[in-house]
């Protein structure tokens, strides 16, 4: 065992504004026997002042100097020179509780976990509030089966594409990550994914904790997430890797189309994110993902039947339809807009239909002999004046919902 339990991985560029909170959370941790790595991935800012006061304050500081790489590069870097039992990643805009590494480094010990995991705080940076909406950083996903022990992949199989993949709230075995030689994909930004998919289907022993340990902010501004640049096209290669990680899993054919709707509306998704200029390029990339167009692999008519709009999007893709691709985007976001507008006015007021026209809000009162309006089984039922009509209204495509055009 090395003298160093745990090696933190603190990757840095041009992060002035949120260092310091985020070092004064490494070093102010209750577990100490640590190392902390910072690797200045070629900062023009402050950064490289502010490591510097740190580590002249703290031994357990080790600055690393190299040209800008990206996150993937700067990691492995980190991960190079790591000696510690176990390894732990903090992004130099977020920051940590200050039990987190004892409490992940206790239950990894407990289990003998090659990974411990722990709930996540996503911080809005716009609005300086924590925001815990999204079961995938809550841990939301695991049952009370998961407490108090060890699992593999096979047990979330059912939730494998919403598992949180991020590097940050957790602590790997770093004796694991050698032996498989893990590393994160140098030059693109989507790294998470491909690292976790890499690693996670050859461990046995993986454990939680649902204590929020990690601080996440999101919404900053100039962040990678934010820019819509034209590395945005990575995701297709990040989703490749993942593609080749999953292909030959002994219950592939339970989790593909998992896969295939989860991939295809975050690639759905960022298309409307990504600037512009980079439309058409990002779109190329999109048709020429061949894992989405196999018909040995995906029943066509079972998306029809399944995901009626992706289906369409999907002929658009094979027929390399840019114009039509864009229209059919905006026309499915506009109409799960509706869809959701109609069911605020029906469950919104028990005693009214309210409802906004240019600017100005209007109520009608529901009285069922005069009119009456309600939704069942993917159908909007309208009866007026004892006259039912039955209109077709597939609110159940909400939950892939995609209105970021």
């Amino acid at each position: 065992m090395s003298e160093v339990k745990i090696s933190v991985v603190v990757p840095v560029y041009n992060v002035d504004k949120f260092l310091i909170q985020s070092l004064d959370s490494v070093v102010n941790q209750t577990f100490r026997d640590i190392e902390i790595i910072c690797v200045n991935d070629g900062s023009t800012d402050k950064s490289r002042k502010i490591l510097a006061e740190y580590a002249a304050r703290d031994s357990r500081i080790t600055i690393i100097d190299k040209k800008n790489g990206g996150l993937s590069s700067a990691r492995n870097a980190g991960m190079k020179v790591a000696k510690g039992d176990y390894i732990a990643f903090v992004d130099s805009d977020d920051w940590i509780d200050e039990t987190m590494l004892e409490k992940l480094y206790e239950n990894a010990i407990k289990f003998d976990s090659q990974m411990s995991i722990c709930a996540v705080h996503k911080y809005d940076d716009q609005t300086k509030k924590i925001v815990d909406d999204d079961p995938y950083f809550t841990l939301g996903y695991f049952d009370e089966t998961f407490d108090n022990t060890v699992f593999n992949h096979e047990k979330v199989k059912g939730f494998l594409f919403d598992f949180c993949v991020m590097a940050w709230n957790k602590l790997y075995k770093r004796s694991f990550l050698e032996e498989y030689n893990a590393q994160f994909p140098d030059g693109l930004i989507f790294e998470d994914g491909p690292f976790f998919f890499s690693i996670f289907f050859k461990m046995d022993r993986v454990s939680i904790i649902r204590d929020f340990l990690y601080y996440y902010r999101v919404n900053r501004v100039n962040s990678i997430v934010q820019k819509g640049d034209k590395n945005f096209t990575n995701l297709f290669d990040s989703a490749k890797i993942m593609w080749d990680n999953i292909v030959d899993l002994p219950y592939f054919d339970e989790i593909k189309y998992d896969f295939l709707y989860k991939k295809y509306q975050d690639m759905n998704y960022r298309f409307g994110v990504i600037q512009r200029k980079y439309k058409p390029l990002y779109f190329k990339k999109f048709t020429e993902f061949s894992p989405f167009f196999d018909e040995t692999i995906y029943d066509m008519e079972k998306i029809k039947k399944e995901r009626r709009y992706m289906y369409e999007h999907f002929i658009l893709l094979r027929a390399k339809s840019y114009p039509e691709y864009i229209f059919k985007k905006i026309f499915t976001a506009c109409r799960l807009r509706m869809m959701y507008k109609i069911m605020e006015i029906l469950y919104y007021n028990p005693n009214c239909y309210s409802f906004k026209i240019f600017g100005k809000y209007y109520k009608i009162r529901k009285r069922k002999i005069f009119l009456d309006i309600y939704y069942m089984d993917d159908f909007l039922y309208v009866i007026l004046f004892k006259k039912q009509f039955k209109i077709p209204f597939k609110y159940s495509e909400l939950e892939t919902k995609d209105d970021n055009e």
